[in-house]
């Protein structure tokens, strides 16, 4: 569900920014390759298809 959400996401975002028609190519091809980066890092890094484990903090 979390790569659903974040596919989603960034393909929100791609897309108004590229009906808002004030970018230029490069420009949308950045902004396209950033997103591309945040979500291998979330792949990487968010362990999306990993259960949730709370763990209560011992003080």
């Amino acid at each position: 569900m979390g790569w659903a959400i974040s596919l989603g996401f960034a393909a929100l975002a791609m897309g108004g920014l590229a009906l808002s028609g004030r970018m230029t190519r490069l420009a949308l091809m950045i902004t396209a390759a950033a997103l591309l980066i945040a979500l291998a890092g979330y792949g990487w890094q968010g362990s999306p298809d990993m259960a949730g484990a709370p763990v209560s903090r011992q003080v």
